[in-house]
């Protein structure tokens, strides 16, 4: 059965900022393109780290107000001041991130793990290819009736079963045939609720074992009139004793010589 993995729901568009970036130009970005994280990378797209609004707010350092005499007309005004300097400060290094290749289980056991709720996704030598969040976790749900009921024959006719009828209803599967195994009943249901996009199964498969055929009876053993003829084989033991053969005569059993 094949598992939608990473690369199937991750955006591929991702805003990076390089190392020196100030931080008034990481809100600046964050703002004017409404998005909540940001990836810190080098020249070469490797990743070295991220940017989430958490971390801009822990970078921002309200001063005092200004005590300067003014005039009566103005009030003192609160200005905020970045403890970092660049982006690079402002950072979580080393960015949390997933291989493309990854089921969405893993990418979300992961997130559930470390607690958070986007990864980045690297390839080789940590360069950047997307960004995967719990919300593209759910796409797998989103998939039309159709397009599960397809994906579940698909799966049912690489075993070995027949006359099985599948139907799918706002994402609950339902199946129904007859099988000769209570365990492959148990099978089919746990791979059915493996497809992607299936949220439930309802099973109204029958069990109903094949009938046993009887076995042949041996048969019996044929009449062997000749038994004991051979040379080589001893007379059966109720046969009449061999007169004496004469002068110049051998007997055999059957014939003679």
């Amino acid at each position: 059965m094949q598992q939608w993995k990473v690369r199937d729901v991750m955006t591929t568009e991702v805003l990076t900022v390089d190392y020196d970036t100030p931080p008034a130009e990481v809100i600046e970005t964050m703002t004017r393109y409404d998005v909540s994280a940001l990836a810190v990378a080098d020249a070469y797209d490797s990743v070295l780290g991220i940017i989430t609004r958490t971390d801009v707010l822990n970078a921002i350092e309200v001063r005092q107000p200004d005590r300067r005499p003014r005039g009566r007309w103005r009030r003192p005004v609160v200005r905020p001041a970045f403890t970092a300097r660049s982006a690079g400060q402002m950072m979580n290094a080393p960015a949390m991130t997933v291989a493309p290749e990854e089921t969405l289980a893993q990418a979300g056991r992961l997130m559930r793990e470390r607690g958070v709720n986007r990864l980045l996704v690297t390839g080789a030598d940590r360069r950047l290819l997307g960004v995967v969040t719990a919300a593209d976790l759910l796409k797998v749900y989103e998939r039309a009736d159709q397009e599960i009921q397809s994906a579940v024959r698909q799966v049912l006719a690489t075993l070995p079963t027949q006359d099985l009828a599948v139907g799918v209803d706002d994402g609950v599967a339902t199946v129904s045939g007859t099988v000769a195994d209570p365990r492959t009943a148990t099978v089919l249901e746990r791979v059915v609720r493996d497809v992607p996009g299936v949220t439930a199964v309802r099973s109204e498969i029958v069990v109903a074992p094949a009938t046993a055929v009887a076995a042949n009876p041996a048969p019996e053993p044929e009449d062997r009139p000749m038994d004991g003829w051979w040379p080589t084989r001893r007379p059966a033991r109720d046969s009449p004793p061999l007169p004496t053969p004469g002068p110049g005569r051998h007997w055999m059993r059957g014939t003679t010589w």
